[in-house]
């Protein structure tokens, strides 16, 4: 299993970059490289909200929904690559644990 690392510039705030690392076992690091900004979640607190040609990516207190701990905002198109690359991590992780078992 390998973490899977992507660059990407911000949508907002224009001109900010950010190195996301998608690890199979669940979880995604953010560093917001001009903040030395570290943020992390575990895949099941993400949720991708569509704002027309810019997608937010927010991550929720666990079991609390209404209440967000940070967000970021991406380009349609890093996002659907990230939203991919979370879909395979969690596809990569179900196969070794029944390969386990």
């Amino acid at each position: 299993m390998y973490a899977k690392h992507r660059s990407y510039t911000l949508a907002r705030p224009a001109h900010r970059h950010v190195r996301l690392s998608v690890n199979p076992s669940g979880f995604l690091s953010v560093e917001i490289e001009e903040d030395n900004n570290k943020l992390d979640a575990e895949f099941e607190n993400l949720c991708f909200e569509k704002h027309g040609k810019i997608t937010e990516l927010v991550c929720f207190e666990h079991c609390k929904p209404q209440k967000s701990r940070w967000h970021i905002y991406l380009s349609d198109n890093d996002a659907k690559e990230l939203n991919r690359l979370i879909n395979d991590a969690k596809e990569e992780y179900e196969i070794l644990m029944r390969d386990l078992c």
